[in-house]
């Protein structure tokens, strides 16, 4: 579906993506994460043709990017600051989407309830965008960019400003368009990830720390333990049993956000060292 080969973006002397790579199956939600500054939104912008690529290659579909545009009609795109127009109703700016993407006229009202339905805006087609809720006003963004059912969906910060009911309904909608969809979507929310994504790819300054499963990043950072003074001989290593030490030892448990500290922390001493 998506695949990123040693891609590179410099600004003058100034490199940000580093060469690079990994790769997003169908029906498949990629986090990708990291500290401001990591890459992000330069991937994202690369892979959706807004800026140029310093090297490297980008496949979608199986569409060299750097062959046709073709790859564009295989995207859908909302950016972190979803470009909606307040003054229409939801109806309408679907409508303006479908035309910007070449639909096809007699498939433009099947497409447009398709997506409304999929996003939960079927009883609000007709109200203007400004008078919808934060929330619904991201559901349009979602909406739009499904217009034209691609099969590649890039969400940049999809849930960047709302509150908890709307988060976990932004949520819920992903992890449905994963199912039908390749899904990509960066986020600051580590929880987040941890409960939508399927794989996860880590970034910092622009090059790849880790990419893997949720449960296997997290995995790989398990091994601290926590000691009571109330446990049983029977749950000690043999040392602390023979020297007559009663404790209970138990793992931590460790999230995704506890896996991306680490994985961050311990590059930043290196790029000091």
């Amino acid at each position: 579906m998506l695949e990123v080969t040693n891609l590179t973006k410099s600004y003058g002397s100034t490199e940000v993506l580093h060469g690079i790579n990994f790769r997003a199956e169908h029906g498949q939600v990629l986090g990708i994460l990291g500290p401001n500054g990591a890459g992000k939104s330069t991937a994202m912008n690369i892979i959706t043709g807004f800026i140029p690529k310093s090297g490297g290659c980008v496949n979608i579909c199986g569409i060299d990017t750097d062959s046709s545009d073709e790859y564009k009609r295989h995207i859908g795109y909302l950016p972190e600051a979803t470009p909606l127009h307040v003054n229409m109703t939801v109806n309408e700016f679907l409508e303006f989407s479908s035309d910007l993407k070449g639909v096809p006229k007699n498939e433009v009202k099947r497409g447009i309830e398709r997506a409304a339905e999929l996003t939960g805006l079927s009883h609000v087609q007709k109200r203007l965008i400004r008078n919808l809720s934060k929330g619904y006003k991201q559901r349009a963004g979602i909406a739009q960019a499904l217009i034209g059912f691609p099969e590649l969906l890039i969400l940049d910060e999809p849930t960047s400003g709302l509150d908890p009911a709307q988060l976990i309904e932004i949520r819920r909608l992903v992890r449905d368009l994963g199912k039908n969809h390749t899904v990509i979507f960066s986020s600051h929310i580590l929880a987040e990830a941890e409960s939508v994504c399927d794989r996860v790819l880590v970034l910092y300054k622009g090059r790849v720390l880790a990419d893997g499963k949720p449960s296997e990043l997290i995995a790989e950072n398990r091994g601290t333990f926590r000691l009571s003074a109330d446990a049983s001989q029977e749950r000690i290593s043999a040392a602390l049993s023979s020297a007559g030490i009663t404790a209970q030892i138990e793992p931590l448990s460790v999230s995704l956000e506890d896996s991306f500290v680490k994985l961050i922390t311990r590059a930043e001493q290196e790029t000091r060292e």
